[in-house]
């Protein structure tokens, strides 16, 4: 007699390194054509990785992935702040 295999629950694989330069550049606000020439890679490669990034992580968009992404602490970020400046 065979039995069922069920899993409950299995958690999602981390991003590769090439992944994380990916959603980094793309945080930094590269376009994906732009990213895509930085890492010598097609355009298309671009959006297919960012494409089974948000399918494997259930992120509807870039910016929900790389919130996810900065908040698991898979890329960091940095953000300039410019103090002198009066707020408007």
């Amino acid at each position: 007699m065979k039995h069922a295999r069920l899993i409950v629950y299995q958690r999602p694989r981390n991003p590769t390194e090439r992944e994380r330069t990916i959603l980094t550049l793309v945080a930094e606000g590269h376009t994906h054509k732009q990213a895509a020439g930085h890492l010598g890679l097609a355009h298309r490669s671009v959006t297919n990785a960012l494409g089974r990034m948000r399918d494997r992580y259930t992120t509807p968009t870039n910016e929900a992935l790389i919130a996810l992404a900065i908040r698991l602490q898979w890329i960091a970020v940095a953000i300039e702040v410019d103090q002198d400046k009066p707020f408007p």
